[in-house]
């Protein structure tokens, strides 16, 4: 019986992971760094891409691996707006689309065309999986209050539904049967409703908790406010949004660990703004509790910051009426992208064309 070998590609702002999974067993990975000032002479993020696939290549390269073996190529999803969740067959198309300057600026939707310019040339597929906008709002979630301003979804798609599908096949049943709240809890956060194999609602990194780099939900006359003020322009103030808001802004630090070495030490600010990320995220829990009309299987913490004992528990104590909580630390996404290519490679699920 002949096996399956897929190559994973996730890029990210400064570092393109790769891996090679045989069998969905993991025959090598790396983690290519680079420069942001290098990064930042090629102009936009899709300046990079020869300079990243020249790299990927030399990589495989350098572990004598022949890339004639590959059944498949699997890239990271990347920004565009009304993408299913699952999987996509990447063709030009998707990859004009990742192109489109409407689309959030993201190194993720490098992933498709690197996937692709390695496995077309020689007959293999390429696929992107669980795309970050691999959302499917319900249709009264979409709605804002605002005519012509519509909700999308946008949330860790990825590690969420690995994990609700991993929580699953530990309860010997289907995970599109069950009504699933999963908190990825990471450098971002998000909280998402799972309903039919689907997420129908989500609370993220500009409507929900705040995070150790992520500002969340701000009432909107003070956020409107400061935007107003003078002391900052659009770059900036994106910048509070994602990677100088939440804990960071607080405390100085990301990392939990620290946070909580600080409690340890006395620190009242730092108990005090670590219970409200966790009080903030349990209010994210209650709503997608709504979006599922109280029918919840299971509520699953996830994401690297899970490990934190004290930020769990605490998000338990203020949640732990909404249902069932199962603590699933940490993530695989290069796992997570290889396995659903291979769902797709055994026809256990069928790959959309955008």
């Amino acid at each position: 019986m002949s096996k399956t070998d897929i190559l994973v590609i996730n890029p990210g702002s400064t570092t393109t992971k790769i891996a090679v999974f045989q069998d969905l067993k993991l025959l090598f990975d790396a983690t290519i760094t680079h420069d942001p000032e290098k990064l930042k002479e090629m102009g936009d993020i899709f300046g990079q891409m020869d300079f990243r696939e020249g790299l990927i290549k030399d990589t495989l390269k350098s572990h004598d691996y022949d890339v004639k073996n590959l059944a498949a190529a699997v890239g990271r999803g990347g920004m565009i707006i009304g993408l299913h969740g699952g999987g996509y067959r990447v063709t030009p198309k998707l990859c004009e689309a990742m192109r489109n300057p409407d689309n959030p600026p993201h190194a993720s939707s490098l992933g498709a065309e690197l996937a692709y310019r390695i496995a077309e040339p020689m007959g293999k597929p390429s696929f992107i999986y669980d795309s970050t906008m691999g959302c499917e709002l319900s249709d009264v979630a979409k709605v804002t209050g605002l005519e012509g301003i519509e909700r999308y979804g946008c949330c860790h798609v990825l590690n969420s539904r690995a994990q609700a599908m991993n929580f699953a096949d530990s309860q010997n049943k289907d995970y599109s049967s069950m009504d699933l709240i999963v908190a990825h809890l990471g450098g971002g956060i998000s909280v998402s409703a799972h309903h039919n194999g689907m997420i129908i609602d989500d609370s993220t990194y500009d409507n929900g908790p705040m995070a150790p780099e992520r500002t969340g939900g701000i009432p909107l006359i003070l956020w409107t406010r400061l935007c107003f003020s003078g002391k900052y322009d659009e770059k900036e103030m994106e910048k509070f949004i994602s990677g100088r808001g939440g804990l960071v802004s607080y405390l100085g630090v990301t990392d939990c660990r620290e946070v909580e070495k600080m409690i340890s030490e006395g620190n009242k600010k730092a108990k005090l703004v670590y219970e409200a990320m966790a009080y903030q995220v349990a209010k994210g829990i209650a709503e997608m509790s709504v979006a599922l009309k109280g029918n919840v299987d299971a509520v699953i913490l996830t994401g690297g910051a899970a490990h934190s004992k004290l930020l769990t528990d605490m998000i338990q104590n203020y949640a732990g009426h909404i249902g069932k909580f199962v603590v699933m630390a940490g993530e695989d996404e290069l796992l997570a992208l290889a396995a659903g290519a291979d769902r797709i490679l055994k026809g256990e699920e069928e790959a959309r064309v955008y």
